[in-house]
């Protein structure tokens, strides 16, 4: 499949791959974002995402696979933050004019996995961007930041993140953290295996309860005897169904 690097800024990790659909387009394209996990740790890279944008390039939509600057590589939660934006609206610019067919920029998804979960939806909650995702799919998403330590339990990834604890700087942990953020005005559907063990499923329940207490569009798929790695296995019932969401043409 061919594939594009677009960069959307000058740092070094501001670039993504850019798929275009395969076979003929009839109109403007949807476009898929792509944001890969990994404890938003820079040992990670956007080729954990590249077997699925493939598979989505090759249903008829467009992709961008992003990368972002990560702990250790380029920046913490400030940079991380600023990066995701960045390559959000570059759909519009930079993505859009290399594209061979015209994109939708009404029908923007972003999907993202684990750590890339909770910069998905973190994503939807910000009203102010040149382009708006349509939906949010997140496959087995860290959605919530803060609660953990509100009871006074540390973890040590979440903190090298923010890079303070949290009793130095609580409001930064829950304005990235997206439960304390809804409601965020796009539907989000949270997808999380039943024996996820590195992201509980009760995160995303708890999510889910806190999103449709909010009035947010919001749907909960926990899938059976599946763990946090099976959204990058091609014969999961996790990635399947996250296929699906993202091509629906009807929410």
């Amino acid at each position: 499949m061919p594939r594009t690097r677009i960069d959307y800024g000058s740092e070094p990790q501001q670039f993504g791959h850019f798929y275009p659909p395969e076979g003929d387009a009839d109109g403007p394209v949807p476009v898929v974002m792509v944001i890969h996990g990994g404890y938003w740790s820079g040992k990670y890279h956007l080729n954990l995402g590249t077997s699925f944008a493939v598979e989505l390039s090759r249903s008829g939509v467009a992709v961008w696979n992003i990368e972002y600057r990560r702990i250790g590589d380029g920046g913490r939660w400030p940079e991380m933050s600023v990066d995701v934006v960045a390559a959000l609206e570059a759909i519009a610019g930079p993505v859009a004019a290399a594209s061979p067919v015209p994109l939708d920029l009404g029908r923007v998804r972003v999907v993202g996995h684990s750590a890339g979960g909770q910069l998905a939806v973190w994503l939807a909650g910000q009203h102010d961007t040149r382009v708006r995702p349509q939906l949010v799919v997140s496959q087995a998403g860290a959605l919530d930041l803060a609660s953990a330590a509100e009871r006074g339990r540390r973890i040590s990834y979440i903190e090298d993140l923010f890079g303070v604890p949290f009793d130095d700087d609580p409001e930064l942990y829950r304005s990235a953290s997206p439960q304390h953020r809804v409601p965020v005005g796009v539907p989000v559907f949270c997808l999380h295996g039943t024996e996820d063990v590195q992201v509980p499923a009760q995160v995303a329940s708890r999510y889910h309860a806190a999103a449709q207490a909010s009035g947010d569009p919001v749907e909960l798929h926990l899938i059976d005897g599946e763990d946090h790695f099976a959204f990058l296995d091609p014969n999961a019932r996790s990635w399947k169904l996250s296929r699906e969401l993202l091509l629906a043409e009807q929410l």
